[in-house]
């Protein structure tokens, strides 16, 4: 049973909440868009049967994302102490790579039965999955490309995968997940700081190291406002409500002292996620179950085993 939790936390679980949250909100995007009543659900039985089964195989791409990216990683995550399960031998790289790819082939076989621009998305994200992590092509380790990465990555792709599963893809879908890039993409250059030593110390070049502290939280906030700005255009006050909430925190991180920055940049990051994730869980109540189930269970798990409080909402 423990070797089995441990499998399950390898995928990194506590990184799905935003990529769901993006996904279901594309997906109401365009329920809307073709004329249906906004994704609501009453009871379990109004929970669209396509939702929950794009979301499955969507859990199970970005957690081909993420254990390969920690293949790749080993040597940064000994660095900054975190992902143990590599780092520490609790899964071999062998089991982790078969385990990669029997997760890119369920997903993406899955996806192509619920629409073939669903399936031609999976298919871009394991490919751009590949290109961010392996040391040839390298792109978490580029600035520019680590963000863009990021921002398209589990920004426009997760909207425009949601988008796909109940609407046609095409221009306004693009232009509707403009909002989530600059989003996700002030998320990601906040998520630089904190390991900026370690990537330093293994040659890895992102945002955080190149710029500093100050410079990556002033770039995060001019992107959180752009993500205003656009959604505002875009019609989408479920986004526009999160980001308004979340951008004071972004001010008072850039602003703080050297000493209280790092705080404030995680609660900010914190926030982000959190408040986006509630604006889904209106459109989907039983959303706020499943967040609230998985974020203890998985407390429980890393206390547990590590004897981590982790993840936290502080």
């Amino acid at each position: 049973m423990k070797k089995l939790l441990d499998y399950i936390f390898f995928l990194r679980p506590a990184l799905f909440p935003p990529v769901w949250t993006i996904v279901i909100l594309g997906a109401r995007a365009a329920d809307v868009r073709e004329g249906g009543s906004p994704i609501t659900s009453l009871g379990f039985s109004a929970i669209p049967t396509d939702l929950v089964l794009l979301l499955l195989f969507s859990t199970l791409l970005y957690g081909g994302v993420y254990t390969l990216n920690q293949v790749f990683d080993i040597e940064s995550d000994k660095q900054n102490k975190k992902l143990f399960f590599l780092a520490e031998g609790m899964i071999s790289v062998k089991s982790a790579i078969v385990l990669t790819v029997i997760l890119d082939l369920v997903a993406v076989i899955g996806a192509f039965t619920l629409g073939l621009w669903v399936g031609l998305l999976f298919s871009f994200i394991v490919v751009l999955g590949i290109l961010y992590s392996h040391p040839r092509t390298n792109f978490k380790g580029q600035p520019s490309h680590g963000y863009w990465s990021n921002a398209v990555g589990h920004g426009i792709v997760p909207f425009m995968i949601g988008w796909a599963a109940f609407g046609d893809i095409g221009l306004e879908a693009a232009l509707k997940a403009v909002p989530y890039m600059f989003g996700v993409g002030a998320i990601y250059l906040n998520t630089t700081l904190p390991d900026r030593d370690g990537d330093r110390a293994v040659g890895k070049i992102t945002h955080g190291v190149r710029w500093g502290i100050k410079k990556t939280m002033q770039a995060s906030v001019f992107l959180v406002v752009l993500s205003i700005i656009t959604a505002q255009m875009a019609g989408d006050f479920a986004y526009l409500l999160a980001s308004l909430i979340s951008l004071p925190f972004f001010v008072m991180a850039a602003a703080a002292s050297k000493k209280e920055a790092m705080p404030r940049i995680i609660l900010s990051t914190k926030i982000a996620i959190i408040v986006l994730s509630l604006s889904a869980s209106i459109y989907l109540p039983y959303y706020l179950a499943v967040l609230i189930i998985g974020f203890n269970l998985s407390r429980v798990y890393y206390k547990s085993r590590f004897g981590l409080d982790y993840p936290s909402i502080r």
